[in-house]
C-alpha cells in the first residue's frame, strides 16, 4: 500500500539524560562490556585458556590503546604489541657479536598482542608464531631469506620463549587464515566477538554516549549542554542512516565534536544545539567539495536533470556516492533511461557493457529481467530486447537499489507511457515485484530535495517513492522536514511495483485474468496490445 510521510515520522529526537562513565574502557570498547566482561579470568587462568582471539571493528587501528587496557588488568605482568611485525622483528636479530631481541623474547612471561592482518599478508609469518607456541624456542635456521637477512649469524643458538598470544582482527581475516591453516581455532582457547556495525538507542546506550561524549571534552574548551549532546546522538544516528542504531564507528564523530569545541571556544562556557546544528552547513562547505562540483555542474547545465514535463522511457533514480566521511558522502539524482524492441530477448546493461557495473547492480538488471519474462511469459516467442543506462554516468556503479527505477523506465518504453518528471524513485526488486530496503536512504532523499532546490520551480510538488521498510531508517535534517510539511516535498512508502504503476503511469499494473489476458485500461494490457501489433507488423 502507498502511504505519504509526515514530518514527524522523518524526525528523531532523543534525550540522553544521566550521563554514564566509561568506566576505564578506552572508546572503542565502551560498549563492549558484555563481551569483554569474561576476559580477566581469561587471563588469569593459562593453564586452561592459553592464547585469545579476539574479532571486532577498530582493533587493529587502536592496538597501542588494546595493549593499555589489557595490561591496567594484568598489572606487574608485561604486554607486548607488535602494530607492524615482521620477521626480524618478531624473531630479533643474531648478529656475529650479539641477539638483538625481538618481540617474542621481550613478551616471554608475558603476553605478545598481533593484528592479524599482518599475518595474513604473509602467511609464513604465522607459521612463524605458530612454530614458537608450539616449541617454544626460535630457531634462526628455519627464517626465510629477506633484506637485511645476509648479515644474520643463523648458526646463533635457538632462544627459549614462552608467551601467551593475543591476536586480533576482522573476522574476515580470521576466515583467511582457517584457509591456509585448518587448525587455526586449536590454537586459542579463549575467543571474544565484539559487535560490528551498531547498537540500539536504549536508555542505557544513550546514557553511555552521552559520557562518551563528555569524555572528549577538553580543559580551557566549552563543555557541551545537554541539548548538544542530544544533537550529536541524533547526528550520529543520521550518519549511521538509522533512527534505531548508533555506529561504533567513533572516529567520525569525535572528530566532528572536536571541531566544535575549537569554532565555539571563544563564544560561551557550553555549546548548545544551536550551535552544533549550525556548524554542519559550515564544515560541509570546507569538505564535501566533490558534493559541490556535483551541485554546480548541475545548476550550470553541465549535468541534465529534468524536473519538468514527462518522458518516454527516462525516470529519475538516486544513488549514493561513498567517500571517506559522512560528511563527504553524497547523493545523486540519476536519470536512468532504457530503449526496448522486439527481438531474442537480450537484455543489455550499458554500464556492465564498459565495465562500469558491479556485480550487485548486474545482479539487480537480471532480478528485473526475470520479472518482466514471468509477466508476459503466456506470450508465444516473446523476446524483448532491452537497453538500461545511467545517463551521464562517468564513474562504477554498485548496488540493486536502482532496479525498480529500472523496471519502471522499460515498462514505460514497453507501454509508450510518460513518467512525470517531478518523481523520483528508489528501491530494490524481487523476481516477484516485491520493493526491498537500500542503504543510505536519508542520503538518496536528500539529493533529491537539494536538486529541487538548485533545479526546480517553488510552484510545484516533488515526490519521492522509497520502500516500505526503509520507513524505520528515516532520520531527516529539520529544513527537509519543513519543506515536507509545506507539501512541496513529498515522500511516500510503497512495497510492490504494482503498487507504485498507478502512481507513476496513471493506470493499474493489471491481474493476469482467466482468459489469459490482462483487463483492458491495465498497463500490461497496453503492453500486449503493443507487443501483438509488433509481430503483426513483422509478419505483414
Amino acid at each position: 500500500m502507498i502511504k505519504r510521510i509526515t514530518s514527524a515520522q522523518a524526525e528523531i529526537k532523543l534525550h540522553a539524560g544521566k550521563q554514564r562513565p566509561k568506566n576505564g574502557l578506552p572508546d572503542f570498547l565502551a560498549f563492549h562490556r558484555e563481551e569483554l566482561s569474561s576476559l580477566p579470568k581469561a587471563l588469569e587462568n593459562p593453564g586452561i585458556l592459553s592464547n585469545i582471539l579476539i574479532t571486532g571493528p577498530a582493533l587493529e587501528a587502536n592496538l597501542t590503546l588494546l595493549q593499555e587496557y589489557i595490561s591496567n588488568l594484568k598489572k606487574g605482568i608485561k604486554v607486548v604489541c607488535d602494530p607492524h611485525p615482521g620477521f626480524l622483528t618478531l624473531a630479533g636479530f643474531p648478529g656475529n657479536s650479539e641477539y638483538r631481541a625481538g618481540k617474542m623474547v621481550e613478551a616471554d612471561g608475558g603476553y605478545l598482542l598481533l593484528p592479524m592482518r599482518a599475518l595474513t599478508e604473509d602467511p609464513n609469518l604465522y607459521f612463524l608464531v605458530k612454530g614458537v607456541l608450539q616449541t617454544g624456542s626460535i630457531d634462526f635456521l628455519t627464517l626465510p631469506e629477506m633484506t637485511g637477512s645476509k648479515e644474520m649469524n643463523r648458526f646463533h643458538p635457538s632462544i627459549n620463549t614462552r608467551f601467551r598470544l593475543i591476536l586480533v582482527g576482522e573476522e574476515g581475516e580470521v576466515d583467511f587464515i582457517t584457509g591456509v591453516d585448518p587448525d587455526f581455532y586449536e590454537s586459542f582457547s579463549f575467543k571474544i566477538h565484539l559487535p560490528y556495525e551498531a547498537v540500539m538507542k536504549s536508555k542505557k546506550n544513550l546514557q553511555l554516549f552521552g559520557g562518551l561524549i563528555h569524555s572528549w571534552e577538553k580543559p580551557g574548551y566549552p563543555s557541551f549542554d545537554s541539548s548538544a549532546v542530544d544533537a550529536l546522538l541524533e547526528i550520529a544516528l543520521r550518519w549511521n542512516d538509522s533512527r534505531a542504531r548508533l555506529s561504533l564507528s567513533f572516529a567520525e564523530l569525535r572528530t566532528f565534536v572536536g571541531e566544535l569545541l575549537v569554532l565555539f571556544k571563544k563564544e560561551k562556557k557550553t555549546i548548545t544545539r544551536a550551535q552544533v546544528e549550525s556548524a554542519i552547513p559550515t564544515i560541509e562547505k570546507r569538505i564535501a567539495v566533490h558534493k559541490r562540483r556535483y551541485q554546480e555542474s548541475v545548476r550550470e547545465g553541465l549535468t541534465s536533470i529534468q524536473l519538468k514535463g514527462k518522458k518516454t522511457g527516462r525516470i529519475n533514480g538516486l544513488s549514493v556516492i561513498l567517500l571517506h566521511s559522512s560528511l563527504s558522502d553524497f547523493g545523486q539524482v540519476n536519470q536512468v533511461s532504457a530503449r526496448v524492441a522486439l527481438g531474442s530477448g537480450n537484455f543489455i546493461n550499458i554500464e556492465r557493457e564498459v565495465n562500469l557495473s558491479g556485480d550487485l547492480h548486474d545482479k539487480g538488471v537480471f532480478i528485473l529481467q526475470s520479472y518482466i519474462k514471468g509477466m508476459f511469459s503466456h506470450i508465444q516467442s516473446f523476446g524483448l530486447d532491452a537497453s538500461i543506462l545511467f545517463e551521464q554516468n562517468y564513474s562504477p556503479i554498485d548496488g540493486d537499489s536502482a532496479s525498480c527505477a529500472e523496471l519502471l523506465a522499460i515498462l514505460s518504453a514497453l507501454s509508450g507511457l510518460e513518467i512525470p518528471c517531478n518523481i523520483a524513485v528508489t528501491g530494490a526488486l524481487s523476481q516477484y515485484g516485491e520493493i526491498l530496503p537500500v542503504g543510505s536512504v536519508n542520503t538518496k532523499i536528500a539529493a533529491w530535495f537539494d536538486m529541487i532546490q538548485i533545479v526546480g520551480n517553488t510552484k510545484d510538488k516533488y515526490r519521492v517513492y522509497i520502500p516500505t521498510s526503509n520507513l524505520r531508517d528515516l532520520n531527516l535534517p529539520a529544513h527537509i522536514r519543513k519543506a515536507i510539511d509545506k507539501g512541496k516535498f513529498q515522500i511516500y512508502t510503497c512495497s510492490h511495483v504494482e503498487e507504485l504503476i498507478p502512481e507513476v503511469f496513471g493506470i493499474p499494473a493489471g491481474k493476469f485474468g482467466k482468459n489469459g489476458k490482462y483487463p483492458q485500461g491495465s498497463l500490461f494490457h497496453m503492453i500486449e496490445e503493443r507487443i501483438d501489433r509488433k509481430k503483426e507488423e513483422e509478419h505483414e
